[in-house]
């Protein structure tokens, strides 16, 4: 079969695609491997009009980002781009995402995948699946699942995403793309030069390219490679107050009492680099296999700059800190699958998979603390950020600041997850009428390894160590301040540490708290059986089962006592398990032609983080202790789900309407509460399993790819938006007081997403919006005073291009077009200030050249 695709796009690595809809694992569902056509995907429209094929011919409620719609925006990785569907919530960390949330749940109830292999996390404390590291172009498209059938992994209450990589089938012959963009960004103010880092501020660049092709008497083998590089510079200025005193009233924005300010400032570098390589065997339209290796790799170059200030209480809350963030998140994927059809409605098909994360992070930090008398300042509140004035003069005099500590530390976290699976069905691919089914098993190995070494130095007796001794001196003034920050030269003060190390004693208590008591392992073995019947005629699907899962967990980590200011670590073991048969069924029915209804109901899981079975007693700064709990349950959910989705004629689009609600058991929330350690009333922060939770939302979708009811050329613009409403409630209770919450943490209660794109000749431009609604960050049991909200985050993006010729196309690029800040906020009206995150605005040219 001679079939050609023409893959250019919007992205910045043009990209084939074809239209299957889900992974070949996917009962109910055709590959892209087996696609009876290609079709030619050229442009913002050529995209919205395949994700709205797929949406239509998939027989989940699900939705689909291709290649181009991933790659239109100056999206850094691929947490940033699924915010661009319904009732999906990234999660960012500072300027970019990291995490995905479908349907206003916590990221760990998000199963994540790469065709179809469960992904590892570069995480140290949770499930979250970390997505920094892997780059927009790196796939050829995106799926969110959000109703599971028994084929699909059990741990899924929030739904299941899959990265789609690309296939050399995808284009006859020799296939190349490639582009490359400079940039820079406009937040430059933080001084940046020092230890490790040679060079500030600069230009910022990126680089993806894409080659394949196949061979053999046939054409029967493919070889693919995708590879990227990116280097991002910013600095990011953010002021944290620890401690605000609420205004009393007396006097208008005075409020009075101890106050801490921290401004926490970081230059910052980021490094991404990696790429696929894919090998393809496809003698004839019933086999297709292929080996699979993924690698990417983001590094944090970031140093810390902390100034703090404490009145009220004494001079020792005053320093001036220094940490370098040198992070390295690499995270590696192998998987072989192979597809069998033998026989007419017969398929069998299998993967092998293994994936590893890592967070690896060696950091250094000295802590200079004011010496004399305790600060006395004034404190008012702007738009509730508090801002200091009638400062001491020692504040910004580096003479006045003496070393109290030092400490260097790695952090060494690994996840590794190997997977086996092997599916069959009959009669059981879309596109099969009559009854059909499937079955198959499943087993995965989860093994979360965390380790830390910390070394914990104070000045020997009698020694006196002055910033003034190792002071950068830097022209900077803080957001919200009006003094001058101090700056600690790291490189002349290792140079001392090392060359006298007679000045510095261990503090071997700390050590061996930040040290032993940090290490944990937790493995996990999860066994898996299916099966599912299906049956399907020209308007209507139906596909209903169970799946059961067997899970055993083993947890290892240390417990301490302390007696006479001595700790003892006592390693712990704990195993246990549980078994799960997880009901579904999902329907689907066109009502009339363009019209579809979709309903929807499954059962599913979501497993504790390996952090909160297993983890090292933490003994936090502010005196209290965080603790894991072995004993916990894994949470359970119900998912109800109706969609009802009108497809415009010719393909002009969809207007969609869905409405869902979720029941869990056994939510998991960290609670904080006095117990007595060794004789002393101590805040304990333990994780527990409290009372259900719901969550209700509506989702409205419109996706116009044309405009013909326009005059002239008007009728060249098309449009996409979606809306999404969420209501969720739970409880927690702790001794004596049951507290109620009318929205679960980090759930925002509204989300939107708008986006308006040209297409004229070899004219291209978009510009997308996206609204993330208020959501608390974090609850506390008791005061809701003490709550942390964030507040209202709205985003623009631009982009523009313009092709000179079928293989050249310049772009340029605009993201945070209007400068938008983080802030989060608590109090008893949740208006004062706990966190205000500046971190500007990105410009990118650039130029696409494909073969």
């Amino acid at each position: 079969m001679n079939r050609k695709i023409i893959a250019s796009g919007v992205s910045c690595l043009a990209i084939a695609v074809s239209a299957g809809a889900l992974p070949a694992s996917a009962f109910g569902q055709e590959s892209a491997a087996e696609s009876p056509e290609r079709i030619a995907v050229v442009g913002y429209r050529a995209q919205t009009e395949q994700a709205v094929e797929q949406k239509r011919s998939s027989e989940l409620i699900a939705e689909f980002l291709l290649s181009d719609d991933i790659g239109q925006q100056p999206d850094y990785n691929i947490a940033d781009s699924f915010r661009r569907v319904p009732g999906v919530q990234t999660i960012f960390d500072e300027d970019e995402g990291r995490y995905v949330s479908i349907r206003g749940l916590n990221p760990g109830y998000t199963l994540g995948s790469l065709d179809g292999a469960t992904l590892a996390t570069a995480e140290r404390f949770n499930r979250q699946l970390n997505l920094e590291a892997v780059p927009s172009t790196a796939v050829r498209g995106l799926e969110v699942i959000k109703s599971r059938t028994p084929d699909v992994d059990g741990n899924a209450i929030g739904g299941t995403i899959n990265l789609m990589t690309r296939s050399a089938f995808d284009a006859d012959g020799l296939y190349a793309v490639g582009n490359f963009f400079v940039g820079t960004s406009d937040s430059q103010d933080v001084p940046g030069v020092g230890f490790g880092r040679d060079s500030d501020d600069g230009l910022n660049f990126r680089l993806d390219g894409t080659v394949s092709n196949v061979f053999g008497r046939n054409e029967q083998f493919g070889v693919l490679f995708t590879g990227s590089y990116s280097r991002k510079r910013r600095d990011q200025e953010r002021l944290l107050p620890q401690i605000v005193p609420v205004d009393t009233g007396s006097v208008p924005n005075a409020p009075t009492g101890p106050t801490d300010l921290l401004w926490s400032n970081y230059p910052n570098t980021v490094n991404r680099y990696g790429g696929t390589l894919k090998l393809e065997y496809r003698p004839s339209m019933d086999f297709q296999a292929a080996v699979t290796t993924t690698y990417f790799i983001q590094e944090d170059r970031e140093l810390r700059h902390s100034h703090r200030l404490r009145n009220g209480t004494g001079s020792a809350g005053t320093f001036v800190r220094f940490n370098d963030f040198f992070i390295d998140k690499p995270l590696f994927v192998f998987q072989t699958d192979f597809a069998w059809t033998p026989d007419g409605p017969h398929r069998v098909s299998g993967r092998a998979s293994y994936s590893e994360a890592t967070f690896y992070e060696p950091s250094f930090q000295p802590v200079f603390t004011l010496t004399g008398p305790a600060l006395n300042f004034d404190v008012s509140l702007q738009n509730g950020i508090a801002v200091a004035s009638n400062l001491d003069p020692r504040v910004s005099d580096a003479t006045q600041y003496a070393l109290t500590g030092f400490e260097n530390y790695l952090d060494d976290s690994d996840d590794y997850v190997t997977e086996f699976q092997l599916d069959y069905g009959f009669n059981s691919q879309r596109g099969d009428e009559g009854w059909g089914f499937g079955t198959g098993i499943k087993h995965r190995n989860m093994v979360r390894d965390t380790d830390r070494d910390a070394n914990v130095y104070l000045p020997a007796p009698g020694v006196d160590l002055r910033l003034s001794q190792f002071e950068q001196v830097e022209n900077y003034t803080p957001i919200y301040a009006n003094f001058q920050q101090l700056f600690v030269d790291f490189q002349s003060f290792l140079e001392y540490f090392n060359a006298n190390p007679n000045d510095f004693v261990l503090d071997e208590l700390n050590t061996g708290r930040r040290t032993i008591g940090n290490d944990s392992r937790v493995e996990e073995n999860i066994t898996a059986v299916y099966a599912l019947a299906r049956h399907a005629g020209p308007r209507h699907s139906l596909i209903f089962g169970g799946r059961y899962e067997h899970t055993e967990t083993t947890s290892d980590f240390f417990t301490r006592t302390t007696a006479g200011g001595v700790d003892t670590f006592t390693p712990v073991t704990r195993s246990g398990s549980y078994d799960n048969f997880l009901p579904s069924v999902t329907f689907g029915y066109e009502l009339f032609d363009g019209m579809r209804l979709r309903l929807a109901y499954a059962e599913a899981l979501g497993r504790p983080n390996p952090s909160q079975l297993a983890g090292g007693e933490v003994q936090n700064q502010d005196g209290s202790i965080s603790r894991p709990n072995p004993e916990l349950e894994a949470r359970y959910g119900r998912s109800y789900d109706a969609a009802l989705e009108y497809y415009f004629p010719d393909n002009l689009g969809l207007f969609a309407v869905s409405l869902f609600h979720k029941e869990i058991e056994n939510e998991i929330f960290s609670i904080r509460e006095l117990e007595d350690v060794n004789g002393v009333m101590t805040e304990v922060t333990t994780p527990r399993n409290v009372e259900d939770a719901t969550i209700t939302g509506l989702e409205l979708n419109l996706i116009v790819s044309r405009m013909p009811f326009l005059p002239g050329r008007l009728e060249n613009f098309g449009m996409s938006s979606n809306l999404t409403f969420l209501q969720g409630r739970t409880a927690i209770q702790t001794t004596g007081v049951r507290r109620r919450l009318d929205s679960l943490p980090g759930q925002a209660d509204f989300l939107a997403n708008f986006a308006v794109f040209y297409e004229e000749g070899p004219f291209r431009a978009r510009v997308s919006y996206a609204h993330t609604g208020s959501h608390l960050t974090s609850v506390n049991p008791t005061n809701p005073a003490a709550d942390r909200t964030e507040r209202p985050y709205n985003s623009v993006d631009a982009q523009a291009r313009y092709a000179f010729s079928d293989r050249i196309e310049f772009i340029t690029e605009v993201r945070n077009l209007t400068d938008e800040r983080r802030l989060n906020y608590t109090g008893p009206d949740q208006n004062i200030a706990r966190d205000v995150n500046f971190f500007g605005r990105q410009f990118w040219v650039g130029a696409a050249l494909r073969y």
